[in-house]
């Protein structure tokens, strides 16, 4: 009898600590539930957050290039003032020779009647003559 007395005493003694065990698994399975989704929603946002970090990244460097095809854009609109500046005396003196050349294209027709004429007229003549007439 003392046998059963003890498994009596035991049974008492684990009957309320099983009760506690289960109900502490049951919070813990809950909690675990919990965890897990939290988990999930963690993952959720590192994901969210890791594309972000790549779309940075990817609009960093796009700032980047664009930037420096901004400084490469004012630096040949730099070159190109200087260049008009400097082709704006051109003009002036194309546009001066452009007004000699017709002058000369107006007195080419008598230049070239004189030059015939005088080719002519000491084409007769010994050169060291002509050069004497003509010097």
């Amino acid at each position: 009898m003392n046998g059963h007395f003890e498994c009596l005493q035991v049974a008492k003694v684990v009957a309320p600590k099983k009760a506690s065990l289960a109900v502490a698994q049951e919070e813990y399975d809950e909690v675990m539930v919990q965890l897990n989704a939290k988990e999930a929603d963690l993952k959720e946002v590192m994901d969210k957050l890791a594309t972000m970090e790549a779309q940075l990244a990817a609009s960093t460097k796009e700032k980047q290039r664009l930037e420096a095809e901004v400084e490469l854009c004012t630096q040949k609109l730099d070159r190109a003032e200087k260049l008009i500046g400097g082709l704006g005396g051109e003009k002036a003196r194309w546009t001066e020779v452009a007004a000699q050349l017709g002058v000369q294209y107006t007195n080419l027709t008598g230049d070239m009647l004189i030059s015939a004429g005088v080719i002519s007229y000491l084409g007769a003549f010994t050169m060291v003559f002509r050069d004497r007439i003509i010097g």
